[in-house]
């Protein structure tokens, strides 16, 4: 048995298979908000509803987290959503966000099926566009991985894969696992060119969908929380008489082609590792900044006008585009066992 885990910085998931071979997935947002525990009320409340509840009588704090801490949020602007990640990376801000994450990760896996458990989680790339150090997060993800116990005592054995070589490990199965994988997270754009499932060149751009709120938010004097919701009802094939909603299409549009312009220059830089192969590319586009309708056609428009230094095939966007990860996690640890 083994399993896959998106570790991401707005994203949690997690894939399995169930006794059918099916695989099933389980979702959290990695996100929580703080808040006084001084009016009990409120607080038994949250409680019996289920909000997910981490008290700290020590510092007279409570967090809901995931999901609820999201929709308290959404609607009570004078919360602060936080988020125990930042830019694909724990994030150094929030002094209890490995704690946090931690309970988090451990509530959704749940159960290890044996000890031992077979599992691969997604790390970013180190970005080219700001100072990262993927080697210390990915540390920091295997500590609380190796720190989960289910109430039979069984452990997981967790391996890092970059996040997006877990995409083409999803999606280019049929292509020998050759192509370019563009994971489009909440923090970071991650790139992998692979070639037999082997990565060629991997790094990843500071500049994703948490870019994109805190412009529209900018632009609107609304919360980042808010733009963030509001992106669900967007359509990019669409002209939208709201402000909200042209201010987060305006943001998409610069967001894409900032996007393209990087990978170009990365591609630029890697010469002749990036024409190692003599057929078109495929590329693979997924994570939750491509969720929006309208998305694969604005960013295949933006890739054709862009003349990248590679032959482009096929533009491939999953028919579900925010467990692709999560899925060519899976597709790894399993292959690790045969």
């Amino acid at each position: 048995m083994s399993l896959g885990f998106d570790a991401g910085t707005y994203n949690l998931v997690v894939a399995r298979r169930d006794e059918n071979k099916k695989i099933v997935y389980k979702k959290e947002v990695n996100a929580f908000i703080e808040m006084p525990i001084e009016n009990r009320f409120v607080f038994n409340m949250m409680k019996k509803a289920g909000v997910p509840l981490i008290e700290r009588p020590d510092a007279g704090v409570a967090y809901a987290l995931g999901e609820a801490a999201v929709n308290i949020a959404y609607s009570m602007n004078q919360v602060e959503l936080k988020r125990p990640m930042r830019a694909g990376c724990l994030n150094p801000k929030e002094k209890h966000a490995q704690q946090i994450m931690s309970i988090m990760m451990h509530s959704l896996l749940e159960k290890a099926e044996v000890n031992g458990e077979v599992m691969y989680y997604s790390v970013p790339a180190n970005a080219i566009n700001e100072e990262t150090d993927i080697d210390y997060h990915s540390k920091i993800v295997e500590a609380v991985f190796k720190g989960f116990e289910d109430d039979k005592g069984n452990k997981v054995d967790p391996h890092p894969i970059n996040e997006g070589l877990a995409l083409i490990y999803a999606e280019l199965k049929s292509k020998a696992y050759t192509g370019l994988g563009i994971s489009m997270g909440a923090g970071m754009v991650n790139i992998c060119f692979a070639k037999f499932g082997a990565p060629i060149f991997q790094f990843s751009i500071v500049n994703s969908g948490d870019w994109i709120d805190r412009m529209a938010a900018k632009a609107t004097g609304e919360s980042p929380t808010f733009i963030n919701q509001e992106k669900i009802k967007l359509d990019l094939t669409k002209d939208s008489e709201s402000l909200v909603q042209r201010a987060i299409k305006t943001q998409y549009e610069i967001m894409i082609q900032k996007t393209i312009t990087e990978i170009k220059k990365g591609l630029e830089k890697l010469d002749n590792k990036a024409r190692s192969t003599d057929h078109a590319i495929d590329i693979v586009v997924a994570g939750g900044t491509s969720l929006p309708n309208g998305f694969d056609k604005l960013f295949t428009e933006t890739v054709t006008k862009s003349h990248l230094p590679i032959e482009i095939g096929q533009i491939i966007r999953p028919a579900d585009p925010l467990y692709s990860v999560a899925r060519g996690c899976l597709e790894a640890a399993e292959a690790s066992m045969e």
